[in-house]
């Protein structure tokens, strides 16, 4: 029922949301890699290393995670006006929120480049297909939904259903980082 509103059809285009959260995985990094580590060829050395970066990843997240909620609590508004004077209040606090938020994307990125250091091009570029083709083989068992879901003006298309060069190429060449003007 598209009339009435309700958590999934609330916002036009409900399937396409950019909420302001975190980009960091939760707890664990490493989870794709390490399932498919028989594929990707990883040595046990490598699936150590993946592990103990994880575990250091979840106590820093952990970390950044518990002071988050700390500020987040001291920012409430639990009592009284919120006017000028208690917003003035608050601006310390409201840095450090940010501050923090960066530091958890940033923890993100950091460990993500630790983690393929101990990998090689290839088993990069392996992974890397094995999201692919689950995500697309996710995508393709939901496609009559997709395709309802945004109808009449919108439709997906599956392109291929193989993967192949082409597949890696197109990626590849929409890989670029955008910059911010």
């Amino acid at each position: 029922m598209y009339t009435v509103n309700h958590p999934i059809t609330s916002n036009p285009g409900y399937l396409i949301d950019a909420p302001m959260k975190s980009m960091a995985a939760p707890g664990a990094l490493f989870t794709r890699l390490l399932a498919h580590y028989r594929e990707l060829g990883l040595t046990c050395e490598q699936i150590m290393a993946l592990l103990d970066l994880n575990r250091e990843y979840h106590e820093r997240q952990v970390a950044i995670q518990i002071e988050f909620a700390r500020i987040t609590e001291m920012l409430e508004i639990k009592w009284g006006r919120i006017d000028k004077k208690a917003l003035a209040e608050r601006e310390q606090l409201l840095r450090r929120h940010a501050e923090l938020f960066l530091e958890h994307e940033r923890l993100f990125f950091e460990f993500a480049r630790r983690g393929h250091e101990i990998l090689t091009d290839e088993q990069i570029e392996k992974a890397e297909q094995i999201y692919h083709q689950e995500k697309d083989a996710f995508l393709a068992a939901l496609l009559p939904s997709l395709n309802r879901a945004v109808a009449p003006h919108f439709r997906f298309v599956q392109t291929e259903r193989e993967w192949d060069e082409t597949s890696i190429e197109t990626l590849r060449s929409m890989a670029r980082i955008p910059s911010l003007k």
